[in-house]
């Protein structure tokens, strides 16, 4: 994966940046094609491809309308490449979360909901 040549962009934005080159791609568009539905240039597509500009949000609900795909989608792959949760890590914070709850009534309904959804 390419990062993003912006210093104050993150991998996200590479990540989405490929998933809209990929998508483009299964389309059968050219960077031209997908700018011409969207107003931009082609230069435009190009960057937000390789995460060099940030897609605004009104941009990522025009690019799924352009590729045919639901915005969730889209951005869902761009989070896919997050590290995965460490259990044990996530497991010393609950608890240190978990023991800052002053109200009995709101422990009692954490763990309930916690048991209830190990049982899924």
């Amino acid at each position: 994966m390419a990062e993003p040549r912006n210093p104050r962009h993150s991998p996200l934005d590479a990540r989405l940046g490929e998933r809209i080159r990929g998508r483009r791609r299964e389309l059968g568009l050219s960077q031209s094609a997908l700018a011409g539905r969207l107003g931009i240039t082609f230069q435009q597509v190009q960057k937000y491809e390789n995460g060099a500009n940030r897609v605004s949000a009104t941009m990522v609900v025009k690019l799924s309308e352009a590729l045919a795909i639901p915005v969730a989608e889209l951005l869902q792959v761009a989070d896919a490449g997050a590290q995965p949760a460490d259990p044990e890590r996530q497991g010393a914070q609950l608890l240190a979360a978990f023991s800052k709850i002053q109200s009995a009534e709101m422990r009692a309904a954490v763990l309930t909901l916690v048991t209830g959804l190990t049982l899924r």
